[in-house]
Parts: structure tokens; sequence; C-alpha cells
């Protein structure tokens, strides 16, 4: 199965599309090692970071994007292919064409401004809900906030919150997108460097950037500025780190500074489709506008509102998108489930009873022994009261026989699931199926759950496949060599 990727990028529209497109092609590549990243017209400089980076580069002719969605759908693409667009030319018209051609379809979006055709739809701002998308792929979902946003690795803190250096926000990060196409790095610049509190601004532009030369000839005169041009990620993430303070596009680049280590930030849109990211940062006590630079960055408190804005932002980025995107793009490959959910009751008893102590079910049982009906019937009733409990029972859709059980013990911000599915339902690969509508539900219905874990016999390697399968991560061993341990992330 290929992972394919669509965006174009350049020094009249920015590297943004791109950029956010190579930080997923990074953290899904464990699940998809053959990635082709689909361009237009890319510069050498861009192709070869593309290459670098472990993607196959096709170059595509510059046509009428129906003509383009119609060949790639004919001639380049394949039904077993995941297709993930970024760009705002790729409307309903197009996706619908593409759509019929592949297995699945991802968009990434931060205007919600056109009906979409995509399985998935992916915006990094937080905010919007699936009320405010007309999403005509039958179950479509919507994936949107910090928590599923694509940061490359090397903008994922690895401390705890508690742990992040005291940000010093007289050294001030500038970076108002790769391409900077409305040019305005020096007039920020300018205007940081007349400011008392402001020891150095370090400015960033990426390769894309036009007046380079100009740029750096005036530089070279201002003896507390230091200008970067196309810096790889570790250096950018290393820089971002070293200042407390940051002028930046409501952008990608925003959301890797708060991630990388945070601090004072400072937001300058530079394009209408920053509205989402702006609000919500600022919203969120994240960011401020830059408008307040002055008077923040020349005040005594300076200091005391960059430590707070740093630990609100590392309490958001906490590091998991990674997992929390390779999870769910594994679930987005299954099938719709061919079972209906509905809440367990006492009538079911019966039912409950025979499948706990069917001889298959206690094989791979933590405890083997048959259950007393006595003992199942108290169980049963203390788990319907309890509400900390959720017992779903499915039934298949077609005849309506009972098909299976999940059920969930919530503690606090975590959840603890079991399930098995009846001997006439088994071998049609419904157990990922089933795993992945009950947390589902279980996330609807509990919000505060933040981690749902589920524990299986090593030898039972059914269940574990159906466990990864269904976009669930190993997680690290507690006890038995014996027993896995596998994990599902909510948001934040």
């Amino acid at each position: 199965m290929r992972l394919l990727f669509r965006a174009d990028g350049n020094a009249r529209i920015g590297l943004g599309h791109v950029m956010r497109l190579l930080a997923l092609a990074e953290m899904l590549r464990p699940d998809f090692p053959e990635q082709v990243f689909l361009i237009r017209e890319p510069d050498a400089a861009l192709t070869e970071q593309l290459t670098a980076a472990g993607l196959a580069v096709q170059a595509l002719p510059v046509r009428p994007l129906p003509e383009e969605a119609a060949h790639l759908a004919a001639h380049l693409l394949r039904p077993d292919d995941v297709l993930v667009l970024d760009g705002y030319d790729f409307r309903y018209d197009y996706q619908n064409t593409v759509r019929g051609a592949v297995h699945r379809l991802v968009y990434l979006d931060d205007l919600h401004a056109y009906p979409l055709a995509a399985d998935l739809v992916l915006n990094p701002a937080g905010g919007p809900t699936a009320a405010d998308y007309e999403l005509r792929q039958p179950g479509a979902r919507l994936l949107s906030g910090p928590a599923y946003a694509p940061l490359r690795a090397h903008f994922q803190h690895e401390s705890p919150a508690g742990n992040a250096a005291e940000p010093d926000p007289s050294m001030v990060f500038v970076c108002l997108g790769g391409a900077d196409p409305t040019h305005q790095t020096k007039r920020v610049a300018v205007e940081l460097l007349a400011l008392p509190g402001v020891e150095r601004v370090h400015a960033v532009v990426g390769s894309a950037y036009q007046g380079w030369e100009t740029l750096h000839a005036w530089a070279a005169d201002q003896p507390r500025l230091t200008l970067h041009r196309h810096l790889a990620a570790p250096e950018l993430a290393a820089l971002m780190r070293e200042c407390g303070a940051a002028v930046c596009s409501a952008s990608t680049i925003s959301y890797e500074y708060c991630a990388a280590g945070g601090g004072l930030l400072l937001l300058l849109p530079t394009a209408a489709n920053q509205y989402d990211l702006d609000h919500y940062l600022r919203g969120a006590g994240l960011a401020r506008p830059y408008t307040a630079a002055a008077n923040i960055l020349t005040s005594s408190e300076a200091g005391r509102l960059a430590t707070e804005m740093q630990a609100a932002q590392r309490n958001v980025f906490d590091g998991q998108a990674p997992t929390r995107l390779r999870q769910e793009i594994r679930a987005l490959l299954l099938p719709p489930p061919p079972f209906a959910l509905r809440p367990a009751t006492a009538a079911d008893s019966a039912q409950l009873l025979a499948w706990t102590n069917e001889p298959a079910v206690r094989r791979f049982s933590f405890n083997p022994e048959p259950v007393a009906a006595a003992d199942h019937e108290r169980w049963l009733a203390a788990r319907l009261t309890d509400e900390n409990a959720l017992l779903l029972l499915a039934r298949d859709a077609a005849t309506g026989h009972p098909a299976g059980l999940i059920r969930f013990a919530v503690d606090g911000e975590t959840a603890t699931l079991s399930y098995l599915l009846d001997a006439n339902f088994r071998g049609r690969g419904l157990a990922p199926l089933l795993l992945l509508a009950g947390t589902r539900r279980l996330l609807a219905q509990f919000p505060r759950v933040r981690r749902v874990l589920g524990h299986v016999q090593a030898a039972n390697a059914a269940s574990v496949h159906a466990f990864e399968r269904a976009g669930f991560q190993p997680q690290p061993p507690t006890g038995s060599a014996d027993s896995l341990t596998f994990g599902w992330l909510g948001a934040v």
C-alpha cells in the first residue's frame, strides 16, 4: 500500500503545505514505507529536501486541475493507495474524481469553505467541528486541533512540562514563513531591534525566499541581528529553544515553536487562511497578537508571561500527535462495521454468561476458570449500575444476531477494555472493527478519557493482530512476559 501526497510549494505561495505533508510522511513511515510526493515544477532545493526525507518525487505538468485529477485517476493512482491532499484548489470536484481511484482520501484543511469528498479531514487549528464542514463521503471523520497537528519529530518536546528551560524573552525568534511572500521579515526585525528589552533577534527564511541578497546585505550592518536561511529541522528546533520569545505567522511555524520549547509567542498572520489558527492560539492563551509586541517585550512582566505561556503550550502540545495520527490512519483503512452497538441490559445476562464460559474464551482469559452463574449475575448487576462502566453489545446488521461484546472500566482519564466475539462471527476480521467502534463510542460518552488500554495474552495471535489493525499502539511492558498491552490515545 502506497501513501501519496499532493501539494505545491514555491516562493509565490510559500512552502507551508509541503512542510505539513513532510511532517505527516515522517510520522507515517513505519506503516507506509513507500511514499510518493506529487508536485508541480519543484525547484532543485525542494526536490532534494523531499528526496532526502525518503519520498519519491513525481513532477506533474502544469495543466487545468480537472485534467490533472482525471489523469491521476486513470494513470497514476492505484486502488489500494492512500492519497493526501493539501492545497486550496483541490476542491470537491477534484477530490471526487481522485477518490474513486484510491482506497482512502485524506485532506488537510484550514478553510472549511467548500464541500469535501475526503474520508478523513485534518484541520490542525483548534475549534472547528464537523458542523463547520460539509462532508459528503459516507462515514467521513474530522480530526481537529493540535492533538493531531503534523509536526516533524525534532519539534516534539521530550521532557515533562515542569522540566522546560525558563524562557528568555530578550532573545526573539522571527519566522514569517519560509518564503515570506509578503516580505515582512525586515520590517519586523527593524521594529524589534528598536525595543530596549530585545538583546538579539534571530530571523529565519527558507530556500524559497526571494530577495535573500538584499536582506543579507542589510543584516550585515545589524550587530544584534542573526540571519538564518534554510535551516534543517534539528537546527531550527534548537534555535527555537534558545529564544524565549517569537514572532511567527499563524501557521505551522507557530505550532513548531510551541511544541519545540515555547515561550512568548506573538502572532502576525500573513494570509487569509491563517484566521482559524490565529484565533485558536490567541483564544487558548497560547499566543498574543504581534501588535502588542512593543508593550509586552519592554515590560517587567515579559519573563513571567513567557513562562506562563510556555507552560500552557506544553500542556497542549504533548508530543503525542504522531501516535494519534498513526492510530487514526490505521483505523481509516478498515471497512465500516457490519454491526450496530447498543448498551447491554440485564436481559442479555444468559447470552453474556454463555460467551464468557465458552472454552475458547476461557483459554485466552487471564483467569481460565469457568464463571459461576451467581457470580456472573452479581457482576453484571454491579456493572449496569456503575457510572464508570460501559458494556456494549454488537448485533449483526443483516440478521440481528448478537455478534459480540466490548466492555470498558473507566478510572479517571484511563479506560481498560476487554472484548469477545460469538463463535459464529470469528475469522471474519470483525475484532478490529469492534475494538474501534467501541472505543469511539466510549470516547464520545466519556470525554475525560485520554487513554484506552487493552491487555491480551501474548499467545493470542488473533487478538494481538486485531489491536494492531484497529490502530492501537503497543505499550511498554509492565508485568508478565506472557501479557501484552495496547493503547489508544484520545485528544487532549
